[in-house]
């Protein structure tokens, strides 16, 4: 019978609560059946890999998970190894003709060919069955798009090339990707991309020609008909009932949020003393339940949120000192300016103007902080989130759109249930770092003026 870690919660497994919704499951089958790439996209914790898992078994593809440190040679290494080919690290020995190739991009595919005994063949092995295997090698460039797609043709791999975590990768390294995405497009090799942003054709900003040769899949919004349905598919596999009243605060505390949503049902339950199906029908309408989920909810995201927002404030000295004024601290100013404006600030974005307004009013050389300042400040923070190990990323922002946007559905959740002073307070104020015993009080934990 079911347990609870099967129903609720956030996992790398697909939950049993798992609903269809029509306009992402079906245009994802759809994407399926098209001769195009996919690109999967959304606010983290909001879908996107139960819904590539649901269509696309991760066991017969090729799964490839990113990293910051992964580079493109990495990606196409580990998608030939997993379709079957094995690599050899060439000899570092050039000749003129390979002048041009980088020397980490250099292997020998080794490639198995069956035979039955022909007279002449060189035996390197011996299968089960008693035919005898060959390998044979040949000098490969992983550069390029034409020797990857043909080594999938050799070995005969058709799967799809399931790339998690695409943000994970560095701008220029996304960048490259994309030019060789259209070329894979045409040689026929299929992937589908899974990243957090929330921007419309990202992909395509990096190369305007992949805007016929993807098929985009947004995994949001999530509709109060949808948490609905998934209540209601869980507890049927539990053999449970929420109240009404409980599930209406319940998908009011979420903010939206699926993955909220899935831990806050899945804490409730664990403080009803419900981990598995029973055969009695059991009713969960205690809101004390609610009350506590919150609680544990908001810990475990404080605890991070808080660490990452003091990583940012504390990223580069950006302004320089201006004669004998302190530096500009933007980050800091940026961190404090969205925490005290807390929740309705940026739940729908938050314009560079409207930032810009903000920190101006509050900062210690407001009429010096230029619109350039801020359009630095916006477009270095996915740099700025890499640096300091913030992954998922909170923040992104849309330079065609000129907002930024939360991009890490749980900061929803916390910056509404935590105190903003109590933020502010525990983040390091960079001017005190220049106070001397004179100007005792003068810098106040939470900033200037």
């Amino acid at each position: 019978m079911p347990i609870l870690e099967d129903v609720f919660g956030v996992t790398s497994r697909p939950v049993l609560s798992y609903v269809e919704r029509p306009q992402v499951d079906d245009n994802f089958r759809e994407a399926l059946g098209a001769n195009k790439q996919i690109i999967v996209y959304g606010s983290s914790k909001q879908g996107k890999t139960a819904l590539v898992q649901k269509h696309l078994d991760y066991v017969q593809n090729i799964l490839v998970s990113l990293t910051p440190k992964t580079q493109l040679i990495d990606i196409y290494q580990t998608i030939l190894t997993k379709a079957g080919v094995k690599l050899l690290a060439a000899s570092t020995d050039r000749t003129s003709a390979e002048a041009g190739v980088t020397l980490g991009a250099r292997f020998k595919a080794c490639l198995p060919t069956i035979f039955g005994g022909e007279a002449g063949v060189e035996r390197t092995s011996v299968s089960a069955s008693g035919r005898d295997v060959t390998y044979e090698e040949i000098p490969v460039n992983l550069e390029l798009p034409q020797v990857v797609a043909d080594l999938l043709e050799r070995v005969g791999s058709e799967r799809w090339v399931i790339l998690e975590n695409f943000h994970y990768l560095p701008d220029d390294v996304q960048q490259q990707f994309a030019f060789d995405l259209r070329a894979f497009q045409e040689l026929g090799v299929r992937f589908v991309i899974l990243g957090v942003w929330r921007e419309r054709n990202r992909m395509a900003q990096f190369n305007g020609d992949l805007l016929d040769r993807t098929i985009e899949v947004p995994v949001e919004p999530w509709t109060d008909h949808d948490f609905r349905r998934v209540a209601e598919t869980g507890s049927r596999k539990l053999n449970i009932q929420f109240g009404a009243e409980l599930l209406d605060k319940t998908i009011d505390a979420s903010f939206s949020s699926i993955g909220v949503f899935q831990e806050l049902l899945k804490n409730i339950c664990m403080l009803s003393d419900v981990r598995d199906s029973r055969w009695e029908l059991r009713v969960i309408d205690d809101l004390a339940c609610l009350t506590g989920a919150i609680e544990v909810k908001t810990g475990d995201y404080g605890a991070r949120h808080q660490r990452a927002l003091e990583a940012i404030a504390a990223g580069h000295m950006s302004g320089g000192i201006k004669g004998d004024q302190l530096p500009l601290y933007l980050p800091y100013y940026l961190v404090r300016t969205i925490v005290e404006h807390g929740f309705e600030g940026i739940a729908s974005g938050a314009r560079k103007q409207t930032l810009w307004d903000w920190i101006r009013a509050m900062h210690h050389r407001g009429s010096d902080v230029r619109s350039n300042d801020m359009t630095n400040l916006l477009g270095g923070l996915a740099n700025l989130q890499s640096v300091k190990a913030i992954s998922p990323p909170i923040f992104a922002y849309d330079a065609q759109q000129r907002v930024l946007q939360v991009v890490d559905s749980t900061f929803y959740f916390f910056i509404k249930n935590a105190d903003p002073a109590e933020i502010v307070d525990s983040i390091p104020n960079p001017l005190r770092e220049h106070e001397t015993p004179e100007d005792a009080g003068l810098f106040p934990a939470r900033g200037p003026g």
